[in-house]
């Protein structure tokens, strides 16, 4: 009798779990925040200093490929409140320290 008393209880406390609202998940972003305002300002033939000046250093500087930068941006558990950046791929490519290609996918 104690025993299936237990397991009753047991069981109802843990269905009852399902009855609460989801926790909280805090916003996770990751990476450089491009607004639109700073693409409208990016040019070609800009130096390397000034597209640092302008968008931050990048999130990726490939070992293989130096003259591409790469400005990535990622957000997980987003509500509407969270920031959204206006280029979540943003590939650079420079040729001696000048800007050649913008490249936002």
């Amino acid at each position: 009798m104690k025993k299936s008393v237990l397991i009753l209880c047991a069981a109802l406390s843990l269905g009852a779990c399902s009855l609460f609202p989801p926790p909280y998940k805090v916003p996770v972003t990751q990476g450089n925040l491009v607004t639109k305002e700073q693409l409208a300002q990016l040019q070609v033939g800009m130096s390397e200093s000034q597209v640092t000046y302008l968008l931050g250093n990048p999130m990726l500087k490939d070992t293989f490929k130096p003259n591409e930068w790469h400005y990535l941006y990622t957000t997980r558990y987003a509500t509407p409140d969270t920031k959204q950046s206006d280029a979540t791929d943003l590939t650079l490519t420079f040729e001696s320290g000048v800007l050649t290609d913008i490249q936002n996918r």
